[in-house]
């Protein structure tokens, strides 16, 4: 019972107002036949062999990554939560939009220097310091219908008056949060300056810069996987061609995934009339000298 009591106290109130709020929204959609169905086949989906085989590659990843967190004495059992919600939020939703990388040559930058920003400290600080639990259901709910208002109203032109009232909303009250959280940090400092607190911080970035070469990699293997995919099919009558165009480009390519996806951007035309391994060799030296 005392372990529980201590996973529970590590969920300040809002993240328990929010838990709270996120059981009954899922109580009542799970009582509706149509979104019960649609539920049943986003779970069937996700649990296909191929999503399932990354999902727990990633998950063995990101543990093996929290033990050695452990292991150097950084990671310790009061940031489960903190883990748990990153992975659920940050590295889940990452695996799912790798394909972007593919359009984006400059993705995995903009990754890094998103948690870098001075936004991510306020966002900290606010979400350290929060309301009784009470005032916290309250708010959760109404800011989530502002939110979607302000979504909805960003659509339409003749909203847009709506849309500049309820940033303004938005804006007031996370001035208001920043207030109050800096004002528990001066009417506490020593509870707030902790080594805790600190690991707390750091955790994310630390465990999102340790992320980035799995999801590289990942992206990587999905990138070369589209482009044999397409292969095969232009050449479904000649296999032996086929193996041999894949060896050429990945010894072209190898772990460069900007090269890939400038050489499936530009050849694919290419790879539609090829006919034999000069065509291959044609076309890879033709790409080489393009980027000499």
């Amino acid at each position: 019972m005392t372990d529980i009591n201590f996973y529970i106290d590590t969920f300040n109130n809002r993240e328990k107002a929010i838990i709270v709020w996120l059981v009954i929204f899922l109580v009542w959609a799970l009582l509706q036949k149509n979104v019960r169905s649609s539920f049943l086949g986003v779970l069937k989906a996700l649990f296909q062999k191929k999503i399932l085989t990354v999902l727990v590659a990633m998950l063995l990843y990101v543990g093996l990554v929290v033990f050695i967190f452990y292991k150097i004495q950084f990671w310790d059992v009061f940031l489960v939560k903190d883990t748990v919600f990153w992975i659920l939020g940050v590295a889940f939703i990452l695996l799912m939009n790798a394909n972007k990388a593919t359009q984006d040559k400059h993705y995995f930058r903009k990754i890094l220097l998103d948690n870098l920003k001075l936004i991510l400290v306020l966002e900290f600080i606010i979400n350290l310091y929060t309301f009784n639990l009470w005032i916290e259901l309250i708010l959760v709910p109404l800011l989530f219908l502002i939110v979607a208002m302000g979504a909805v109203a960003e659509f339409k032109k003749e909203y847009m008056p709506v849309k500049k009232i309820i940033d303004s909303i938005l804006s007031f009250f996370g001035i208001l949060l920043i207030i109050f959280a800096l004002f528990k940090i001066f009417g506490d400092y020593r509870g707030f300056a902790t080594t805790d607190n600190l690991r707390s911080f750091l955790l994310p970035l630390l465990l999102m810069l340790a992320y980035l070469p799995f999801l590289y990699l990942f992206t990587l293997l999905m990138a070369y996987e589209n482009l044999f995919v397409r292969l095969d099919i232009f050449l479904k009558e000649n296999k032996t061609l086929a193996n041999f165009a894949k060896r050429k480009i990945f010894r072209l390519c190898f772990f460069d995934l900007g090269k890939l996806n400038r050489f499936a951007k530009e050849s694919t035309s290419n790879l539609l009339n090829l006919k034999d391994k000069n065509d291959i060799l044609s076309l890879v030296q033709k790409f080489r000298n393009q980027k000499n």
